[in-house]
This record gives C-alpha cells, sequence and structure tokens, in this order.
C-alpha cells in the first residue's frame, strides 16, 4: 500500500473521486439538499453525495444515513440505489475506532445495505 493510502483522509479523496452515477448512455442529475451554514445562518444548495461524504468525514454517520433515507423520495429507484451503496463503500472504509467514535456498527453497515434493496 502506498504511503498516502494509509492516510484516512486521502483513502476519503480518492473515494470521492469516483463518480458512480456517469453514465455512458444517460445522464442523471444529482438531487441537492438545503443546508444552513452554522457560522453564517445561510442556506445555500449542495449536491447530496457532497454532504453526505462531507458527514462521513467528520463522523457524523448517523446523521448521514438519516438523510439518505429521507431524501431517497427526491430520486429515482435506480440513483437511491447508487448512492445507497457508494455511501456504504464509503462508511465501511472506515476503521474500526473510526466507527466506534462515529457510533456506528459494520451490523449497521450490512443492515443499510439490506435496507436499500428493500426500499427501491
Amino acid at each position: 500500500m502506498m504511503e498516502y493510502e494509509k492516510d484516512w483522509f486521502m483513502r476519503q479523496v480518492k473515494a470521492a473521486v469516483f463518480n458512480p452515477f456517469k453514465k455512458t448512455s444517460e445522464v442523471q442529475v444529482m438531487p441537492v439538499i438545503q443546508v444552513t451554514d452554522e457560522g453564517t445562518g445561510e442556506n445555500y444548495s449542495v449536491p447530496i453525495q457532497s454532504y453526505l461524504l462531507e458527514l462521513v468525514l467528520t463522523l457524523k454517520v448517523n446523521q448521514a444515513e438519516n438523510i439518505l433515507f429521507s431524501e431517497s423520495k427526491k430520486m429515482t429507484d435506480e440513483l437511491f440505489f447508487e448512492l445507497g451503496n457508494w455511501f456504504y463503500d464509503l462508511v465501511n472504509k472506515l476503521s474500526d475506532e473510526e466507527l466506534k467514535a462515529a457510533n456506528f456498527s459494520r451490523t449497521e453497515i450490512s443492515q443499510g445495505r439490506a435496507d436499500l434493496g428493500q426500499s427501491t
């Protein structure tokens, strides 16, 4: 393993570069979510994938998972399934210590993947 791949943040950046929503035959629009800047109170729109990534990077995994499922009705089933798989792949790359700090478990990752199939 290369030295930079041992760094958790670098692994997350590398994972973020992969875009599972890019299709050669069709273009899928990534849904956006309205968020409020905690510092300024300003509201703005960001792609949901970017927001979920930010939450996972700050170990707010439960909050990210809740948002994933609450926003699912704004997506096609296919897009939700792909975004969900991307999300659980990202979370699964967290170390056991990071998952513990995030109050999340590998069992919850497995259950979340199962819930993806039931939601579509």
